[in-house]
């Protein structure tokens, strides 16, 4: 199971309908909104890595609302 974190960072005036959409995009674990730099974390869970990131991009990264994002990938150590 592939995991990422995306980070957002959205217009206010679009806070509670992205939280309504994203929570209706295929992979989406959560979504919650956060303080500090960012305003929403985001984790997607998956089989590929390529079809998650492909997935952000195309679903999450230009919704409408959303002005920036960064993408943290998962990585296990043990």
């Amino acid at each position: 199971m592939e995991i990422i974190y995306i980070l957002a960072k959205v217009d206010a005036g679009h806070a509670e309908s992205i939280l309504s959409r994203l929570r209706d995009v295929e992979g989406v674990a959560f979504a919650h909104a956060v303080t500090g730099s960012f305003d929403f974390l985001i984790a997607m869970e998956g089989e590929s890595l390529a079809k998650l990131l492909s997935r952000s991009m195309k679903e999450i990264g230009c919704m409408e609302g959303i002005k920036s994002t960064e993408t943290l990938v998962a990585i296990r150590l043990d």
